[in-house]
């Protein structure tokens, strides 16, 4: 028998967690059913989705949520700005249902983000508190790892010099929200580093026992791409959970056609759905 649930975890959809991976922890996406780039689209036809995100989408996810339970409230920073009073407007429609709320702020985007909110949505789903949920995502920060390959990197900085030029595909890192590209312009030699980038890290991080590897592969458009990473994770290292979507169209509209990413953290209490 399910345990009763004191806490719902809502995480910006820019964060592009699975949607099979936040049906499973119970994770609320705001807006809950977020537009996800499966097919092309043309760079000019995305950025009539670059504007960033008002605050209507995750009020009205967090009021719904606080219905039934007290809400954690974790924000995604793509680099593109946004409203700056979200969480405040947030808790009051929170609090005026007589909910306790809190505000997750990682200063990170796409599933580094995304994952300190899972993980605190798996803890809140074994009946935790307010405080115990937001202290399991808080853990979370700065523990991810993710590297990406993005055909676009014009698009991903707002100041990037990048823009004044052609595009040059390259494999990416990320430091906090902002994007780090190591020029690759041929798409296999870039696909083939990332790889290699997700096996030495993960193989690295391994030897030190941190517990059970989840990873999550993010595209846009890209999904052979993204389907063979995730083949690799689970048959050369043993991933115990591997989940694979498309990205939001919001965030694709800051990524490009052809972006593709692996993410991945250690999790000691991997979660089980009862």
């Amino acid at each position: 028998m399910p345990r009763p649930r004191f806490v719902h975890v809502v995480v910006d959809a820019g964060a592009s967690v699975p949607a099979a991976l936040a049906e499973r922890t119970g994770l609320i996406l705001a807006p809950t059913d977020p537009v996800r780039m499966v097919g092309y689209e043309s760079v000019s036809s995305l950025s009539l989705d670059a504007q960033p995100v008002d605050a209507s989408a995750t009020v009205e996810a967090c009021r719904a949520a606080a219905t039934t339970a007290d809400v954690l409230y974790v924000s995604v920073d793509d680099g593109h700005g946004g409203a700056s009073d979200t969480p405040d407007l947030a808790r009051a429609a929170v609090e005026a249902q007589g909910r306790q709320f809190a505000h997750l702020a990682t200063n990170a985007t796409l599933m580094q983000a995304g994952w300190p909110a899972v993980i605190a949505s798996q803890a809140a789903a074994r009946g935790t508190d307010l405080g115990a949920a937001l202290a399991s995502g808080q853990q979370t920060l700065g523990k991810t790892g993710m590297f990406g390959v993005i055909d676009h990197p014009e698009l991903a900085n707002p100041t990037s010099t990048n823009n004044l030029g052609a595009p040059v595909r390259g494999v990416a890192r990320w430091d906090g929200p902002r994007l780090v590209a190591l020029p690759r312009p041929q798409r296999d030699a870039a696909l083939g580093m990332l790889r290699d980038l997700f096996t030495s890290n993960v193989t690295r991080e391994a030897a030190e026992d941190r517990g059970a590897l989840r990873v999550a592969v993010i595209h846009a458009a890209a999904a052979p791409a993204a389907e063979a990473l995730a083949i690799w994770a689970e048959r050369q290292l043993q991933a115990s959970e591997v989940s694979v979507d498309a990205v939001t169209r919001h965030a694709a509209s800051h990524l490009g056609p052809g972006f593709v990413a692996v993410s991945w953290v250690w999790d000691r209490a991997p979660y089980q759905a009862e």
